[in-house]
């Protein structure tokens, strides 16, 4: 008996990668695994991907893409950001809210290695993160309010302190912390950039 295909089959295909990439990482998932969480035979995955790195870069891809439009949309909030802090706060909502929302993309995305079947145009979006997330570290290193060091560096350092959190917290979700738990990791990590005031 046919399977009935879904509304938005790609979407749906998407989802699935997504979700079991995130359990049982790229490498650990089969093509059968990701068409029966989707409900659809093998094939329907081919018509639209035609191989796992297909399926695996249009995952990563979609994923990117969409942290990007959340840390826009945070950004954007409430005009030109008054300070430095204000903007790492911005940052922090952006983050937070992708993560809270799209759990097992940001586990994906942010805790696996990848170099092993990322295309140009995936490794492009990846670097889009860092790039944005750097200018800003190099705006505060010139205000004075971040720490010296490579921005690079310290974009890492501050991504990683983010992503063991929403690591720590995947049986329950980010967005199952309490607002004062959650004020406090960021104020944690923002001591990670934050340049003390000198006497």
């Amino acid at each position: 008996m046919a399977l009935n295909r879904k509304p938005d089959l790609p979407q749906t295909l998407l989802d699935s990668a997504l979700a079991l990439f995130a359990e049982r990482t790229y490498e650990g998932t089969q093509m059968p695994a990701v068409a029966q969480h989707a409900q659809v035979g093998v094939g329907s995955i081919y018509r639209y991907f035609p191989s796992k790195e297909a399926l695996g870069n249009a995952a990563f891809q979609h994923a990117k893409r969409e942290l990007l439009a959340h840390l826009a949309e945070a950004l954007a909030e409430g005009g030109p950001a008054g300070s430095t802090r204000e903007e790492f706060a911005r940052f922090w909502r952006g983050f937070t809210r992708y993560a809270g929302r799209h759990h097992a993309a940001f586990a994906f995305i942010e805790h696996q290695q990848h170099d092993t079947f990322l295309a140009p145009e995936s490794q492009a979006l990846a670097a889009e993160v860092h790039r944005l997330a750097a200018d800003f570290i190099v705006r505060g290193q010139q205000a004075g309010e971040i720490r010296d060091g490579d921005p690079q560096l310290l974009v890492s350092l501050a991504l990683g302190a983010f992503a063991g959190l929403v690591k720590h917290l995947r049986p329950v979700g980010i967005s199952e912390l309490p607002p004062e738990a959650l004020t406090q990791a960021e104020e944690a990590v923002w001591a990670l950039l934050h340049r003390e005031a000198t006497r």
